[in-house]
């Protein structure tokens, strides 16, 4: 079962994450190549004489409104794989789960794929409320696993951070602290891969998408988390403040494809690659389709809508509601300082890893 540490880790809810997460949209988006590339490097037949549904599996899908656009490109690169080539062979049905936590909002994930139409024969949707640090599917199951801006949350808190909310934050002057963290994120990597090696297809692709660092000294736009903690400063007693951790991590390049981690859950490395991601709301902001006003709200609702469920667990007074306006209100103010300003010009890029994996 997930810890209730991960039980925080959830998207702001009402539909709040679908329209405030451009800035993940755009990691789906740049991810469709690496799509395309992913089928053509599957490799699974069928063995059995009744075919069996295309499994695709969306780990940690949110609320759906980014997600459907990978699986749709998904669906569309299998069907130039296959009919193209006129392969009599391949299904006709495809089976697809969307997973996240069992806090997620499925009501907005339901409503937005009942919405959308997915192209492609005979398409049959799931969703699994399961932490995806567990097995969720039965094994040898899936033929295609699709993961993006999910696994660098991690399953549990392995200590409090000292005056910062952010692991990649600690990485210099808390070196201990920034220890247990990788450690954690190592154990959870790991484990992730243990799971998905159970529920995949020999044969089968694993792509996974997410937040990462250049080195191990990468600050991971820093400047994002160092905002928002300053801004609880203000507005937490002591304690509160302590306990105020976003439950996540941003692996390198070498993190992700560890040849013993690999070698241990059982796949083979197909492509790995760092990409730099502009922030679209900085971009809006440079050409001049945002002003500064809107940058700072619609930024600061981004912000919101991943690290709000963080926030509230650390509080313990019954006001919360009031409490958690006054931070993300501080935040918004905050934005529209020189200095943050600033930081907007100065740090336009994102750090994406995209690694497609395969089961031996």
């Amino acid at each position: 079962m997930p810890s209730s540490t991960e039980n925080t880790n959830v998207m702001k809810q009402n539909e709040h994450y679908n329209l405030n997460s451009t800035p993940q949209l755009t990691a789906v988006q740049k991810s469709l190549p690496f799509i395309q590339k992913a089928v053509k490097e599957y490799q699974t037949t069928s063995s059995s004489t009744t075919p069996s549904p295309f499994t695709i599996v969306d780990y940690g899908c949110s609320q759906g409104g980014n997600s459907l656009i990978a699986i749709q490109e998904i669906l569309s690169a299998l069907r130039q794989k296959y009919d193209g080539g006129g392969d009599g062979s391949f299904p006709d049905d495809f089976l697809i789960v969307f997973n996240d936590l069992p806090t997620n909002d499925w009501n907005t994930l339901i409503k937005t794929v009942v919405k959308e139409s997915l192209p492609n024969r005979r398409c049959f949707t799931l969703a699994s409320g399961r932490s995806f640090y567990e097995q969720i599917l039965p094994l040898n199951t899936v033929d295609f696993g699709y993961t993006s801006t999910a696994i660098h949350w991690l399953s549990k808190k392995p200590c409090n951070l000292s005056n910062q909310c952010f692991s990649c934050s600690v990485t210099d002057n808390k070196p201990e602290e920034f220890q247990l963290w990788k450690e954690q994120a190592c154990e959870d990597y790991r484990l992730f891969l243990q799971q998905r090696s159970k529920e995949l297809k020999k044969g089968a692709i694993l792509l996974c998408s997410g937040l990462a660092r250049d080195d191990d000294n990468g600050r991971c736009h820093a400047f994002i988390y160092e905002n928002l903690y300053q801004s609880a400063a203000i507005v937490l007693d002591k304690d509160e403040l302590l306990n105020f951790n976003i439950v996540d991590y941003h692996r390198t390049l070498d993190e992700l494809t560890n040849p013993e981690t690999l070698k241990e859950t059982n796949f083979e490395l197909i492509l790995a690659e760092i990409v730099k991601l502009e922030q679209p709301l900085f971009v809006g902001y440079k050409q001049g389709i945002l002003n500064v006003d809107e940058l700072a709200n619609k930024f600061t609702e981004f912000i919101r809508s991943w690290s709000e469920s963080s926030l509230k667990n650390a509080l313990r007074s019954d006001d919360r509601v009031t409490i958690i306006d006054q931070v993300y209100n501080e935040v918004e103010r905050r934005m529209k300082t020189h200095e943050s300003l600033k930081e907007v010009e100065e740090n336009i890029n994102r750090t994406y890893s995209y690694v497609i994996l395969r089961k031996m």
